[in-house]
Parts: structure tokens; sequence; C-alpha cells
């Protein structure tokens, strides 16, 4: 998932990640739904560990303290600017999914930061494929996706090594399915060509511009960029919101006056979008979000054509002529019925005229220090930072739930901090320069085996070994977790003197036909794990557990379950 502003823990712990887990429990005040929405939220994203990954910008502002600080345990963060100066202004999420016996990709593209205020105070436009997955991947499918694969390639890399090899995994899949024929990916890559060139093949006779920040235009970077797409500055349509539109008030609707003047002397038709306007059922009258989206509607002789992207319509995000894009962008054309953005507009009428407000700079100060990565294989943590000075020496302090480390002097951009305690993990590394600061999430890279001994986020640990054990069996088809289900959580214990099964050959052979069932789910689990080694081993160490669990239990069934799970240990190891 990309995000240009920094991920807000509290969406993706309160909202996001339960709903893509498909969580049973919810948030809630009392305590015993509190304890087992986080226990079921830890040990779900325990299992994904390594596999949900956020790429964003660097932090433009200091980090303020995260609600939820241990969430980026499970969440690998990284920032971009590795290698070269870089903004990551695109929004793409992408999801591998399994659903039955069918491995399906799904692609998300749209204007959707990871805050909260994204999905609560704007409107956002998006687009969204899934589909299916084949067996093996080949060049000719990988070949379809145009200019996504190398967007995701130079995106990898500007993240830095950890990210590279997350995306080499989805550019893997890609390999497995072909882009729909309909389809058009257009990226910005930071220092690449200007991607105003890639909309030049649909032969757009005009373009109509609906974004809600415009850049610092002049009569050489328009004249440059409108070549770059094949057509006149006289055919480029903006629509733009009057003194009198909700948005006008609100600084995420910005085009300063010497923008708005060069776009008009070089003959940019600045057209007023109504105040009455709508583009959905769903966004009405009283609706106080303000719109995010950034579309692009290419009309030629033959077809119209929306470009959906994260891209504003700016320089930075786009390039012009020789002026080489600053940003990571990433927007899907497709034929498309929908004119609104064509016929949508009225003249502007004094006094209602074009609000002007002057932004703040896009690259705001220049940092010398522009990238850091901090990560911990459970003995070290690895600390790697790039900066433009190289005579000034960089520190860095790694903080834990309950201090910080003494500071660590980088040699060359590089450094390491000894830390062995599993109790007390490191979350965020500051590097500092001078006057220059720039913080980051350690990513945790130990091995399961390791990772497992993390206390549960959340929850009182006097319960923890409990909620894994009755989470456990329910991932592998075991009844599903409720407080009743935890010793100590629900005061709803069976009254004394109730009556116990009399009929105990039966529940006997419930038991283990439940205990057999589980059995043959994890070994389900494990068959499909055998192609990702970091799933093999996961699922390996959970069937460990269950021997552990089932060896502890009386009966002829258990000591069945505990042969057979050694056996497909054995023969798997």
């Amino acid at each position: 998932m990309t995000s240009f502003e920094e991920p807000d823990a509290g969406l993706m712990v309160e909202y996001l990640l339960p709903s893509l887990l498909g969580a049973n429990h919810s948030l809630s005040q009392e305590l015993e739904e509190r304890t087992l929405f986080f226990g079921e939220l830890g040990t779900a994203l325990e299992q994904l560990h390594g596999r949900i990954t956020v790429i964003s910008s660097p932090p433009r502002v200091a980090r303020e303290t995260s609600q939820y600080p241990w969430l980026w345990r499970y969440v690998i963060h990284v920032i971009v600017g590795a290698n070269s100066r870089a903004v990551q202004h695109a929004k793409l999420w992408a999801f591998h999914w399994k659903v039955g016996d069918e491995e399906r990709l799904a692609l998300h593209v749209s204007s959707t930061n990871l805050t909260t205020s994204a999905f609560k105070d704007q409107i956002q436009a998006g687009w969204q494929v899934s589909g299916r997955l084949s067996e093996r991947a080949t060049v000719n499918k990988r070949r379809t996706w145009g200019e996504l694969i190398p967007f995701l390639e130079a995106l990898g890399t500007s993240a830095g090594s950890v990210a590279t090899e997350r995306l080499e995994r989805l550019i893997t899949l890609l390999g497995r399915a072909e882009c729909p024929a309909e389809l058009t990916f257009v990226a910005s890559i930071p220092g690449g060509k200007s991607a105003a060139r890639e909309l030049k093949q649909f032969e757009p006779s005009e373009i109509h511009v609906l974004t809600p920040t415009i850049g610092e235009w002049n009569d050489r970077s328009v004249a440059s960029w409108s070549t770059d797409a094949g057509v006149a500055p006289g055919k480029l349509h903006l629509k733009w919101i009057a003194t009198s539109h909700r948005w006008a008030g609100h600084s995420g609707w910005a085009l300063s006056e010497s923008a708005g003047k060069a776009l008009e002397a070089s003959g940019v038709l600045i057209e007023r979008l109504p105040n009455e306007a709508r583009f959905t059922e769903e966004h009405r009258e009283a609706d106080p979000r303000w719109s995010h989206a950034k579309l692009y509607l290419l009309r030629s002789r033959r077809s119209r054509r929306l470009l959906l992207t994260s891209a504003n319509w700016s320089v930075a995000a786009w390039g012009a002529g020789k002026i080489r894009p600053r940003n990571f962008e990433l927007g899907i054309v497709f034929e498309s019925e929908w004119t609104d953005l064509e016929s949508i507009d009225e003249p502007f009428a004094p006094p209602d005229t074009v609000p002007f407000y002057d932004r703040a700079d896009e690259e705001e100060r220049a940092s010398m220090l522009e990238w850091a990565e901090a990560s911990w294989d459970g003995k070290l943590v690895h600390l790697r930072a790039r900066s433009l000075e190289s005579t000034k020496p960089v520190t860095a302090v790694v903080k834990f739930s309950g201090g910080a480390k003494a500071p660590v002097v980088l040699a060359s951009g590089v450094g390491a901090l000894a830390w062995k305690d599993p109790e007390r993990t490191p979350l965020v590394a500051r590097f500092s320069q001078g006057g220059d600061t720039l913080e980051v999430h350690v990513i945790d890279l130990r091995p399961p085996t390791e990772f497992s001994k993390t206390p549960l986020p959340e929850v009182d640990p006097a319960l923890a070994k409990a909620l894994r054990e009755a989470f456990l069996f329910q991932r592998y088809g075991g009844p599903v977790v409720d407080a009743d289900s935890i010793p100590g959580l629900s005061a709803a214990r069976r009254p004394i003197g109730a009556a116990l099964p009399t009929d105990y050959s039966v529940q006997a052979w419930l038991d283990a036909r439940a205990a057999f069932g589980v059995v043959d789910s994890w070994r389900d689990a494990l068959d499909e794990a055998k192609s990702e080694p970091l799933m093999l081993e996961r699922v390996r160490q959970d069937g460990e557990e269950l021997r552990a669990l089932y060896a502890g239990r009386e009966g002829p069934a258990a000591s069945l379950v505990v042969e057979e799970l050694r056996w497909r240990l054995d023969e798997k190891a």
C-alpha cells in the first residue's frame, strides 16, 4: 500500500485492517470484547508478519506520538529517497487473496492516502480490478502491465532493499495475470521522462482537468506540457471553483495568482465548477467533505477516456519537456461514457471570481538528510541513512516503549546497535544531522520463531497465552473464540452444580472428530505454503504449537493427533 502522507496507525488498527482481515470482534469499550478484538487482530497480524508493506514519502514534520506504536512491528513502513530525493504521491493498493482454491490479485488505484482525514473529510476517486492468477508467471503476461512494472521497480529501488524485495513479489504476481486490454497505466517516476508524453498515444483533441492542487506554471512549462500531451494549450480546460464555493475556504484547493495568470496567458481555459455540481449520488448538498479526486477527461475524435490518478496538475507530478517529475504518481486510463467533467461548467461572473491561494512550497524546507531506514533481525538494529552533506556526522537514537538507547554515530551512512530484548522491541529510530532530523519506524525482520515471543498488543499478559491458543485453533477450523472460551476473561462461568455431560463416549468421539478436523486444515495450509518460505516456516511453527497443546491433553485421540502432527512435521523438514 502506498501513501503520500504518513500512514495513520489509528485508521489502520481501528478500521482498515480489521475490515481487510474479516475480524469477528470489534473495538469496544467493554473489556471482554476489546480484549478479544486485540487478541484476534494481534494473532492475525502475526500470521501476516512481513507481508503487509506501506511505502510513503519521508515525514515532512515531526511525527506525533502514535496511539498504537506496536503496529509497525507487524506492518513494514518504509520511505522513498534511498538513491535520490523523491516524493511518494501515488496511491496504489495491491492485495493477494486466496478464495477457496483460487488465487486472485486485486489492484486499487485512487487518490486516497492512508489517513483518517482522507476517509472522513475528503471525497476520493478510485478504480479497482481483480483477476485470477495462473500457476506460472510468463514474460508476455508481465509485459501487458506496461508502465506499472517500471514504476514498481523504481519505487522499490527508491524505498530501499526491504521494499525492493516486497515489490518483487508483487511483480512476480503480475506476471501470472494479464492486464485487461482496455486499461493503460500512466506513471511518473522521479527523474524520469515527462509522464504527459504517455497521454499522446490517445490522440486527445482536448483535455478537461479536475484536481484540487495546481502547480506553479509559467508560459514555457505550459507549452512543454501541452506538447508532451499532444494537445494545444487552448484545448486544455481547467475546472475550478469560485469564491462562493464551499471548498474555497479550504487549503486543500490551491491555485496561486501567478499560476492562474500564467495559465490564462497561455490560452488555458479556466472554467467554473458550479457550486451545485455533484459527481455521485452519495455526494449530497450538506456533505462537508471536499474533493481530493484527480481526474482528467481525454476527448478524441473517436472516444472519451478517463484518467483517474494520484497526480495533481503540476510540473512536480508530471514533468514538462526537459523538466523531470519529482513525484511517484500512478493513474489508470480507460474508455468511459461519463462526460460530466466535459459538460459541467459555467462562466465566472463578478463578484464571484477565481479564488487564489498561495500554497506552501511542495518541497518545503530542503533537508540534507533525505532518507533513512532501520531494521532489526533480533540481534542488531541496522541503521542506514543518506544525506547530501558528507562532512557532518549522522547520529541515530533508537527508541522503545519505555525509553531510548544511547546515540549511535553512523560511518558512511551505516551503523548498528546490539538489541536482543524481545519484550521491549525497538520501535522508532530518530536520525539527526546538524539541525535536520528524520524519524522512521524500525522494520522487524525476525523469523517467525523469534517474532512469536513478542507480547500481544493491548492485551493483559495473564490472558495472552489463552488467547493465542484459542485463536490458533480457530485459524485451523476450531471453534470461534468468544469470551466464555478464555479462562479468566468472562464472568459468565458455568454455575456450580450445573450438569456435566454424562455420555463420555459420545463427547470423546466429538472431541476426536474436531481435533482431526484441525489437523486436516493445518495439513492443507502446510501444502499451500510450500512455495512461500516465510509462510511455510510460520505454518510449521503453528504445527509445533498444536502438537504441544495436544500433547498436554488426555485420551487416545490426542495421542493420535500428536503422532500425525509429528509425522507431518518430520516429513516436511
